[in-house]
């Protein structure tokens, strides 16, 4: 198993007793000119290295519910001991003119290609839509991230979709997904699929449509040891809800809607390896703290082993 990396409590058991010392590296502090830094994904290597994306804007807060003000890009970091040390940031994508870049997931393919998904967002303008146009997009690289190619819109001309950080997941088949929510309702969510390593892309079959009054935020896809996926998904009941898929993310079935609380942040999720459980990361709080992990041993119907982190 991987060591703890960044922003996380580490418990050596010595001797049967436990030395609780947390290790804490802040990566990416606020300054003046990016005020936050968020939204981050890691993608590691075989050799201990890890590649660090994440959003930096001038303001990449929100206003009034709408969109990001403008300024927001994707920057990097790189590590080269397993986290124990960090270079310093650079840029990956630049913030084309008004649409911003943010939000960058990962997804490594067997021959050695990285796909990198973000989305660009417009900015948002005072009185106007508060979604704007909306593009998830889609570069790949073929020398370990060092270059990348012309992004293109995994959408096409669809520009109502919206995802969030660390959302691509490449399934046992070989399929690419990425989960979406319909905007500006935010009544449904879908996935985008691409069953050729991300050369092509299409919309899932069916859309699972959000209970009566519920927005549904950030959907995350997780795949079951059985190969069916999972979907784990904020939404404004204050419950988590999931859903699960058995043709590989073209239809969605609605099985849960009383997982646990989670903020409006975004929440993390995984199979550990080579095992059935799931774990989950979220803020178990009404406000963005106390970061809280737990294991599900059910397929997302009940979580336990709480731990704060």
């Amino acid at each position: 198993m991987n060591r703890v990396r960044a922003n996380a409590c580490l418990r050596v058991d010595e001797e049967n007793s436990v030395d609780q010392r947390e290790i804490r590296t802040v990566l990416c502090p606020a300054s003046r000119e990016t005020p936050r830094n968020v939204e981050a994904t890691i993608l590691p290597f075989d050799d201990g290295r890890l590649y660090l994306a994440y959003s930096a804007g001038e303001r990449a807060d929100h206003i009034d519910g709408g969109m990001p003000e403008g300024g927001i890009r994707i920057m990097g970091r790189w590590s080269d001991d397993e986290g124990e040390s960090w270079s310093g940031p650079f840029l990956i994508r630049e913030c084309l003119g008004v649409p911003n870049a943010m939000e960058p997931s990962f997804v490594r393919l067997p021959g050695g290609r990285v796909l990198q998904a973000y989305m660009q967002r417009d900015t948002y303008v005072t009185g106007g839509d508060p979604f704007g146009q909306m593009c998830p997009m889609l570069t790949y690289s073929d020398d370990e991230c060092r270059s990348w190619s012309e992004p293109e819109c995994i959408t096409g001309s669809e520009t109502e979709y919206f995802t969030t950080n660390d959302r691509l997941i490449r399934l046992s088949t070989g399929r690419i997904l990425l989960p979406v929510v319909t905007a500006p309702e935010m009544a449904s969510v879908r996935t985008w699929l691409s069953d050729d390593e991300g050369v092509t892309w299409r919309k899932s079959e069916g859309a699972l449509q959000a209970p009566d009054q519920v927005r549904y935020s950030y959907p995350i896809a997780v795949e079951l040891a059985n190969g069916d996926v999972l979907l784990l998904l904020q939404n404004s009941t204050g419950c988590l809800h999931v859903a699960q898929s058995c043709d590989g993310g073209d239809s969605w079935t609605l099985v849960g809607q009383d997982g646990p609380a989670p903020c409006p942040a975004t929440c993390n999720a995984c199979r550990l390896p080579d095992s059935t459980d799931l774990l989950l990361i979220w803020n178990n709080h009404t406000h963005r703290t106390n970061l809280t992990a737990a294991i599900s041993r059910d397929n997302g119907q009940t979580w336990t082993n709480y731990r704060l982190l």
